[in-house]
């Protein structure tokens, strides 16, 4: 059975998996502000309160209790729906054994509601099964940091409610965090066909319809940032073509709404992507507007990048090192040239030896 120490341990290895994007880049910041000196969306600031929520009861509670299981207010839920259920079944067999036509409606209405009845029995073992499951999944998500800052607040708050369990830890802000924590789970119950649900602010959420928060696209973001400094290194310029190109995988990788979520309100540290997320969740550009200029921002990015290469090379293959061979010395189609005092060229192996004996040659041959 998963405790607080498994989940805890889980935590620590997955957060040294996901740090991958913290040795490309210096981003991923809780902080409120950019690293570019922006304030970050509100969306931001609610997911990581959620967050260090969730971390800070984890912390407190006792490691040799099972996260897992159930409170006694949940456990009565369930007894109470099975022994209903059962006594709906018995008394739907009871009136068969007084029953003679088989084929008539009501026979096979009382069929039906035994049948029903096994079905949710089924039903109510399955999602307990892979509740208990999506429980540790949850808690290991956020204590890790592998949840995007760019969730939907209201889903965050329902996953946080539905899947920390008030009763094992007691208390109302020992953390210190500001935040109540009275109400930071939501009481269980079965709904009908042994579905689970949670009451949420006075409503029954039926669990099975629930989605578990968006995970950060790591994958994108890093390869947006291994691709830029590709393209830096190479010393090319971006061309009209790559530029198409480009932009033509960009429209692809953002046709998915969870990517272009997660890419404006996790990478904005890494991408100029500032103000996006507010404006996303004021409301104050559509979803394609903002898909729009962000394809602009990371096409003006890359371009930035070849730029910046191609300086970096004119600027070195300019040095003076290496000027041209009509001056001093320097790399006629990639072979590096020493010229002599008398004007001729003399080749050498490699950078190396011309900066060891350019000056020699030139003053002494």
């Amino acid at each position: 059975m998963a405790n607080n120490q498994l989940i805890l341990g889980a935590g620590k290895a997955a957060k040294k998996f996901v740090d991958i994007g913290g040795a490309i880049g210096q981003g991923f910041s809780a902080a409120n502000q950019s690293a570019r000196g922006f304030t970050r969306p509100k969306t931001v600031a609610k997911n990581q309160e959620y967050q260090n929520r969730v971390s800070s009861l984890m912390g407190k509670m006792k490691s040799d209790i099972d996260f897992t299981s159930f409170s006694p207010s949940e456990t009565a839920s369930m007894r109470t729906f099975l022994v209903n259920e059962r006594q709906k079944y018995a008394g739907a067999a009871k009136t068969l054994a007084n029953m003679t036509d088989t084929t008539s409606p009501e026979y096979m209405g009382q069929v039906d509601i035994m049948n029903g009845v096994n079905s949710s029995f089924v039903n109510l073992a399955d999602q307990i099964k892979t509740y208990k499951k999506s429980k540790v999944e949850f808690v290991d998500g956020m204590m890790s940091g592998a949840y995007s800052d760019g969730n939907e607040v209201s889903n965050t708050r329902q996953n946080t409610l539905m899947y920390t369990n008030k009763a094992l830890y007691g208390y109302k802000d020992e953390d210190g965090d500001g935040i109540a924590d009275d109400g930071t789970s939501a009481s269980l119950t079965i709904m009908d066909g042994g579905d689970i649900g949670f009451n949420i602010d006075g409503e029954v959420k039926a669990y099975n319809k629930s989605s578990m928060p968006l995970l950060k696209d790591y994958e994108l973001g890093v390869k947006l940032l291994k691709d830029n400094e590709a393209v830096r290194r190479s010393g090319q310029l971006v061309n009209e073509d790559a530029e198409r190109m480009y932009r033509l995988q960009l429209e692809k990788s953002f046709s998915n709404q969870d990517s272009l979520r997660s890419f404006i309100y996790d990478f904005e540290d890494e991408f100029p992507t500032e103000q996006l997320g507010a404006a996303w969740e004021e409301g104050t550009m559509t979803v394609d507007e903002i898909r729009k200029k962000t394809i602009e921002r990371l096409i003006e990015s890359r371009k930035k990048a070849g730029q910046d290469g191609y300086n970096e090379k004119k600027s070195k293959d300019n040095s003076p090192s290496k000027s041209k061979p009509k001056e001093l010395a320097g790399i006629i189609d990639g072979t590096y040239y020493i010229r002599r005092k008398d004007g001729s060229l003399f080749p050498v192996e490699n950078e190396e030896e011309y900066d060891k004996w350019g000056d020699w040659f030139y003053a002494n041959t």
